[in-house]
Order: structure tokens, then C-alpha cells, then sequence
């Protein structure tokens, strides 16, 4: 990642003049923040751990390797799209992307090898290359696909209105919208075929979200489907370079960003924000914006009683997934080894809803693996790192696996631990020779993450990735949205709107829209010039 200007906290930061205090640098809070402040606002952003960044970041390891954590790749991102705008506007037009070509996803079903291509039109004649027999299905299927996502821009709009908006007009953008998120995923397309390869080859994806077809709703299938339809990109130089670019903008229109700036409660009296505090100290401020997750701010930063003034009630909702990862280093170009592009979902048969349901780590890494290889998407990797290469492969990992060591810290856990961690790995390896022999002795560097390392530095508390699982009762839950009950207290993240940058990205700009209100329109235009 390019240099940035970030500091580390310390207590005798003046904040005497902030507007706004974000807590956490995840792409929502920085998103909101680069908006408040090209429109004249003071923002700080706090981040808990030593980089920002959130999921954007990558981190480093021996022999100059590194691996992203949660960027894998990004759709709609073709010049002239809004999502490119915005991108573009909070990274200065600095962030180049690099299209993964005409294949984007690979899914392996056993044996079977069924392929993703950018492009409606080539997406659906693929799929019906594969399945003749139903053309029918295929086609109900995109039509739910555009239905859904014309209906999603009005739902998350609404997130921004007014109350009386929200009461007037913003029960009809719901409506239409729940008629598909109230259905899980498998629901919809058992409805439209009986075909159990095909659904498994729709479900493919369903890594993207985290939950099986079972467990989702079919708004949240639809919506990442729709978001690769024309293909995937990856961030030239490397995932952090979204960070980066982003972190410059915010500096360079007067923000300021602390690093190891750990808050551990925010502050109210009489319904109101006072401040916040970092360890032991207190900073008063009127506006914070928190962007560490809605159970992370209601369970641990705000006291029981804002929590039930602000009707937040997770009983009917649980966190996303965990995962494992094996990240590896190569001592190869992925030119010489021949490694793809594109993204491997690998699944041992179409049983998708047991495939991200196992009941041990053996059982997981057997039944499903993600595999990505970030050297081979970045144009710039073999000049910033000749002859090497990287790939990762997950799987699903529940963090009732690894709990009982849980309060050992990060990399000094007992050899218990360490031995789930490498029978894991040598699994993961032999998944990976199968699939790629050509890799089998070029592997230099590998290392290993869990749940547990998931917690350690997004401090989500079961150690998921997407937050608030996209179940159909998530698109019930009224209290997701910028706004809270509680004057000067916002949120943003994908908690407020969907899994994954795009999302995280959205509620920032609906988080500045609520505050900035009319006065936002200087921002769409500069965005949209």
C-alpha cells in the first residue's frame, strides 16, 4: 500500500473542533468520511487495530509475500457505471482495475467443471450450454435476478428518508422488495426447477454471502449474482490499494485517521451522544458514526438501555459464517505455473446446503474450498514480486471449533491449537495438488487463519466476515439503517445494507446523505462530472 499520512492515538490529540468521529476504517467509514469531509466537515476516524482499512487491507509475511484478507474480487466496475463513480470518487480516480477476463467463477461440482462468463447474454447461453433441457428455468431465473435488483436500489434508498418519507412512500419500496428477501434462496429455485445440478451450479456463489441456499434469502442471492454479471475485477496493485487511495482522499480534504485507537464505549446522556471513550480516555463529541458492526456497537460500546431505545433486538437474527484460510506462497511466476485468473468454488457434489453445514474441519475442507490466486489478477504483481506467486483456499470454520481457545492470544496459542491448524493445512494442500499438481513443490510459504484470527482483528465477536447473516429475517429489522434513536449516533458498514465492499461503500453515502441532507447534491456532482 502507498504511504499514507495516518497516526497512531494518543491522548493528547485535540479533538476540540470535530464534527464527526468515525469509529473504525472499514470502506464505510471511510466512505462517509471522505463525503462529510469534501463537504467542509472535520472527521476523524479511529481504528482499533495498526493499519486501517478493514477486510481492504492485505498483510505481509517473509520473502515479501502478501495476501489480501477479504477483497477477492469486485463487480460493476466497468468505466461509466455508479459503482465506478464511487469508487472513483473516494480514491481521487487514483484506483485502476484489472478486468479477470471472459471467465470470472469456475464451479466444480465433483467431477464437473461448470464456468461463469461476464456478460448476461454469456452468462445465460453457458448455462444453457450446460443444461439444454432447461431453458425455461434459465430464463425465469435472470428475470428474478433484474426484478430483484431494480427493487433493491429503492429498499436501501429508503434507509435515508425521513420518517415521515419513510412512513408515506418508503412502505412500498419495502414491499415490493420483501416479496423476494422474505424467501430463502433454495425456496425460489425449487419453484422454478427440479433439476438439483442446476440449483447447485446457481448456488455456486453462495460463498460471496456466506450462508447456504437454505439459510439465505434469495434478494441477497440475486444481488450478488447481479453485482459479477459482467464480470469480475481486481484493484491493480493489490487489495489495499482501495484503502490507500481512499485513506490519501480523506487527508487530502482535511480528515484525520489514528490507528491503535481502541474505543471502547460511546458515551450518551439523555438520548444524546457526549462522547466516546478510548481506553481510559474521554472525548467529547456530538456526532459519531460507528462502523464496527451493529452487535459490536449496541453489545459492547452503548449501554443495555440505548439498546432498547433504539429497538435493537438480534434474537432472530445470528452473525454470518466463519472461515478458514490457508494462504500460500509460491516460488513461481503464476505464468510459469499456469494459474488462472478466475475463482475456484469446489465442491465434492451438489449438496450444497450439507457442504456449508459440515460438523468438523475435516469434513469442511473435504466438502467445499474457495480458492483465489491474487498474483495472477494483478498486473503489477510480478514487478513488485518476480518469480513468486500466491493463492488462498477456504472453507467454512465455526467458531465453536476453536472456542476454548479463544482468550489464548494471537500467535502464542497452545500446540493443541497449532495442530488443528496444520492437520488443516496438509488437508487444504492435498485439495490443492488434485487440483493444481503443477504447484507441488513450489510452495515456500504458508500460514493459517481461523475464526479466532478473524475476531482478533475485526473484533466480530464469533469471528464471522459478513456480519448479521443475510437471512430473510435481516431485511425485516427496521433498526438497519444510518439513522438511530439516539441523537448523533449513525452507523455504516454492511451490516446497514449488503455483505462486501459495494455494500459496506453504500451505507457510507447514505450515512453522509442523512447528515449532509440537501447540501449532498455538490458530492452527486462531483461523482457524476
Amino acid at each position: 500500500m502507498s504511504k499514507i499520512k495516518y497516526s497512531k492515538y494518543t491522548s493528547d490529540i485535540d479533538f476540540s473542533d470535530v464534527d464527526h468521529v468515525i469509529i473504525g476504517s472499514g470502506i464505510g467509514g471511510l466512505t462517509a468520511a471522505i463525503w462529510l469531509a469534501k463537504s467542509g466537515k472535520k472527521v476523524i476516524v479511529l481504528e482499533r487495530h495498526y493499519t486501517p482499512g478493514g477486510f481492504t487491507h492485505c498483510f505481509k509475511r517473509k520473502k515479501g509475500f502478501q495476501w489480501d484478507v477479504g477483497v477477492h474480487y469486485v463487480g460493476n466496475v466497468e468505466k461509466g457505471n455508479q459503482l465506478r463513480k464511487l469508487f472513483d470518487l473516494i480514491t481521487n480516480k487514483q484506483l485502476d482495475w484489472e478486468p479477470i477476463g471472459e471467465v470470472y467463477d469456475e464451479i466444480h461440482i465433483g467431477n464437473k467443471i461448470y464456468q461463469f462468463k461476464a456478460g448476461k447474454e454469456q452468462f445465460k447461453k453457458q448455462l444453457i450450454n450446460y443444461f439444454p433441457n432447461e431453458v425455461e428455468a434459465i430464463n425465469t431465473y435472470l428475470d428474478l435476478i433484474e426484478k430483484v435488483n431494480s427493487r433493491g436500489g429503492a429498499f436501501f434508498l429508503e434507509k435515508s428518508f425521513e420518517p415521515f418519507l419513510s412512513k408515506s412512500i418508503g412502505w412500498i419500496f419495502k414491499k415490493r422488495f420483501h416479496k423476494y428477501a422474505k424467501k430463502t434462496t433454495i425456496e425460489v429455485l425449487q419453484e422454478i426447477t427440479t433439476n438439483k445440478e442446476l440449483i447447485a451450479v446457481l448456488c455456486g456463489q453462495c460463498g460471496n454471502y456466506g450462508l447456504s441456499p437454505s439459510d439465505s434469502s434469495f434478494a441477497m442471492h440475486a444481488m450478488v449474482i447481479n453485482h459479477f454479471m459482467n464480470g469480475g475485477y481486481y484493484p491493480k496493485g493489490g487489495s489495499d490499494q482501495i484503502c490507500g487511495k481512499a485513506v490519501e482522499t480523506l487527508i487530502n480534504n482535511g480528515g484525520e485517521l489514528y490507528v491503535n485507537a481502541n474505543v471502547t464505549e460511546i458515551i450518551t446522556d439523555k438520548n444524546k451522544v457526549k462522547g466516546i471513550k478510548v481506553g481510559d480516555d474521554f472525548i467529547p463529541c456530538t456526532s459519531v458514526i460507528s462502523n464496527v458492526g451493529v452487535s459490536n456497537t449496541f453489545d459492547h460500546l452503548l449501554t443495555k438501555t440505548d439498546k432498547q431505545k433504539c429497538d435493537v433486538d438480534f434474537k432472530n437474527i445470528k452473525p454470518s459464517s466463519g472461515h478458514m484460510c490457508l494462504y500460500v506462497g509460491l516460488d513461481k511466476s503464476s505464468e510459469s505455473l499456469k494459474l488462472p485468473k478466475h475463482n475456484i468454488w469446489s465442491y465434492t457434489d451438489h449438496n450444497i446446503n450439507a457442504n456449508y453445514n459440515p460438523n468438523t474441519i475435516a469434513e469442511a475442507t473435504e466438502r467445499f474450498a474457495y480458492i483465489s490466486f491474487p498474483s495472477a489478477k494483478d498486473p503489477l504483481w510480478n514487478t513488485n514480486h518476480p518469480n513468486t506467486a500466491t493463492l488462498q483456499a477456504l472453507t467454512v470454520g465455526k467458531y465453536k471449533w476453536f472456542s476454548e481457545y479463544e482468550n489464548q492470544p494471537w500467535m502464542k496459542r497452545e500446540e493443541a491449537y497449532k495442530k488443528i491448524k496444520f492437520a488443516f493445512e496438509q488437508q487444504m494442500l492435498e485439495k490443492l495438488y488434485k487440483l493444481f499438481p503443477q504447484i507441488k513443490g513450489h510452495v515456500v510459504v504458508t500460514e493459517v487463519s481461523t475464526p479466532l484470527s478473524t475476531k482478533h482483528f475485526s473484533n466480530y465477536q464469533s469471528g464471522e466476515i459478513y456480519g448479521l447473516a443475510h437471512t430473510p429475517e435481516r431485511f425485516n429489522l427496521s433498526f438497519l439503517k444510518p439513522e438511530t434513536k439516539i441523537k448523533g449516533l449513525r452507523l455504516v458498514g454492511q451490516d446497514i445494507t449488503l455483505v462486501g465492499v459495494a455494500g459496506a461503500m453504500l451505507s457510507g453515502m447514505l450515512c453522509a446523505v442523512t447528515i449532509l441532507k440537501y447540501r449532498v447534491w455538490k458530492i452527486f456532482k462531483e461523482m457524476n462530472a
